[in-house]
């Protein structure tokens, strides 16, 4: 899913946030943009940390790891 689909849905939620006829609605569709909002900026690569991955051995194989200090 692009990050067009994730800004549509947040300019639909503002649009109905500002046509809303009491306070909770408009509260509502507010708070529904900041989610999609916020799952567009996930979706983003340039913002998104790299991540680290790390080998984590199961318990009964971590004394059977060679050690980084032994060539």
């Amino acid at each position: 899913m692009g990050t067009d689909v994730f800004q549509r849905r947040a300019a639909e939620c503002r649009r109905l946030a500002a046509a809303a006829r009491n306070a909770s609605d408009k509260k509502f569709w507010l708070g529904l943009m900041e989610r999609w909002q916020t799952l567009e900026s996930q979706a983003r690569p340039e913002q998104r940390k790299p991540e680290q991955r790390t080998l984590e051995l199961p318990p009964e194989r971590r004394a059977l790891a060679p050690s980084p200090y032994v060539r």
